[in-house]
């Protein structure tokens, strides 16, 4: 049997639980949208540069210097190839830091969902209760 008592103390804890899933919500979608905004520099950025390379002078003609040019350094191939891979790995790290920061988020949201069902049930059976002394078995 549940008295008045135990249901106010259960709704009570219910609304706490609700009020700590909806902060860890709002944290989260601060991280979702940090990770979003690195995301978007890293294709602008990669957008970027894809319309840099025809331009003379930047660093991919630098890197990779024409092989008819007598004075042409051709052995600082490997930093050119070296820094692709480092942005590639940087652009990946990017991507799962975005993957991460949306999982984290639909937990965070199913959490809220969860607590909001909870207090729900315990309004709905307070509610159920006519008399301060009246229980519901």
């Amino acid at each position: 049997m549940t008295t008045r008592a135990e249901l106010e103390a259960a709704l009570e804890k219910a609304e706490i639980e609700r009020c700590t899933a909806h902060q860890d919500l709002e944290t989260t979608r601060a991280g979702r949208t940090k990770a979003d905004a690195d995301w978007d520099r890293i294709i602008t950025d990669r957008r970027g540069a894809v319309a840099d390379r025809r331009k003379w002078g930047t660093l991919r003609n630098r890197a990779f210097p024409g092989r008819r040019v007598a004075a042409a350094d051709r052995r600082n191939l490997d930093s050119g190839i070296g820094a692709l891979s480092k942005a590639v790995a940087h652009q990946h790290q990017v991507y799962l830091a975005r993957s991460k920061a949306e999982a984290d988020c639909a937990a965070a949201e199913a959490r809220l969902n969860a607590a909001t069902a909870e207090r729900d049930r315990a309004l709905a059976a307070l509610d159920g209760l006519r008399r301060p002394d009246q229980t519901i078995e």
